[in-house]
């Protein structure tokens, strides 16, 4: 059995301003190809469909389209549950129906305890859930944590499984000890979203999503698909995928990388404005977050970037920071007089001392309003 895994497609997805939905047109037909290359058995998609819970109508077409075209055209099955940024029910929508052409498709916790019957495999399509709900569904008021939940799910998905045969789980989670980036959406506050990797015991591959890098863990049975954009510059470092998986009986035999290319990347570059504008590298039209090393005052340096690079989502100037511990306490601060309080401030500012020049023409300045006002 070989099948294709990923997730967190977000479709619909606005990134400083710019609509993804071309990029994820395009990265999509990608995905469609790699499944045709690879003549993979079926498509798991692990949750986070669209990026939330309405989705804009060319989202709801995109994904129209891209699942016509994995499942009818290709006539490939496919395995997909609702993220924590889609409306279950809207997911769930027609889930009934589209079983019949291999459209598997899990909004609600309602029908987890069914596995789906293929390839001598069962799966079992776990969509993301809150503490609460799963709380009422079993009407156990011990249920509080994400890993309350998820044990609960498994233990019960345990008792009715057929222990002689493959087990694959579907589902959207942050497992403990996972990297997260700046795209997700945070499930709760401090740790109560995590679960542990014991809660997916005795499954033979556990397909993810939620995190976006596409090694936020390690681990022999559990992965996640990554999502196939970078939606963020804290992932702009990473190589986006799609995995390949080969299950023989109940072996994992292996789990491959397919790599993406995107229309457009995302990426962060660095250097001083003149330069920039001056010698254009190729990759000018990705998404760019452009960290500036000038110093001092600039005129309009937005403007002036994206003559050259139209898709500059993000503009920092970098700045040395104050080396730790490097706070004064209160007293010692009131003890400086103003010069010495600016001259501290420039640095902070500008990353450098003050020059002789710039001293003088300061205590100047500042003896001169002091000269005019009556105190």
């Amino acid at each position: 059995m070989k099948f294709l895994h990923t997730a967190d497609w977000h479709l619909g997805k606005i990134v400083n301003g710019v609509s993804m939905l071309a990029e994820q047109r395009y990265i999509l037909e990608q995905v469609a190809q790699i499944a045709e290359e690879e003549q993979v058995d079926g498509i798991v998609i692990a949750g986070d469909l669209y990026d939330r819970s309405v989705p804009p109508a060319d989202a709801v077409t995109l994904l129209n389209d891209v699942l016509m075209t994995l499942n009818v055209t290709l006539g490939k099955p496919i395995f997909a549950i609702s993220g924590n940024h889609d409306s279950a029910q809207r997911v769930n929508f027609g889930s009934a129906w589209y079983e019949k052409s291999g459209l598997h498709i899990q909004g609600e916790l309602g029908g987890v305890w069914t596995p789906i019957e293929w390839e001598g495999a069962q799966v079992w399509l776990v969509p993301y859930h809150e503490p609460a709900l799963v709380r009422a569904v079993f009407k156990d008021k011990s249920v509080h944590s994400f890993e309350d939940a998820m044990q609960a799910i498994t233990a019960k998905i345990r008792t009715v499984w057929d222990p002689d045969k493959p087990q694959i789980l579907v589902g959207h989670a942050f497992v403990a000890g996972g990297i997260p980036s700046d795209s997700e959406r945070q499930l709760a506050i401090g740790n109560v979203d995590r679960v542990s990797t014991n809660c997916f015991d005795g499954f033979d591959y556990v397909a993810l999503g939620h995190l976006h890098h596409p090694h936020a863990i390690h681990h022999p049975s559990i992965f996640y698909g990554g999502s196939p954009l970078k939606y963020s510059f804290s992932e702009s470092k990473d190589k986006k995928s799609v995995r390949i998986v080969t299950l023989e009986g109940k072996v994992l035999q292996e789990v491959r990388e397919r790599f993406l290319e995107p229309l457009h990347d995302l990426r962060i570059i660095e250097g001083y404005l003149e330069d920039l504008i001056t010698t254009v590298e190729p990759g000018n039209e990705d998404f760019l977050q452009i960290n500036l090393l000038d110093e001092g005052a600039l005129i309009d340096p937005m403007g002036q970037l994206r003559a050259f690079y139209p898709n500059v989502l993000h503009l920092e100037r970098v700045q040395e920071k104050l080396a730790e511990g490097s706070f004064e306490r209160f007293e010692d601060v009131i003890k400086k007089d103003d010069l010495e309080l600016f001259a501290q401030f420039f640095e902070h500012v500008s990353g450098k001392e003050m020059s002789e020049q710039q001293v003088e023409i300061m205590r100047e300045t500042m003896d001169s309003v002091k000269g005019g006002v009556e105190i």
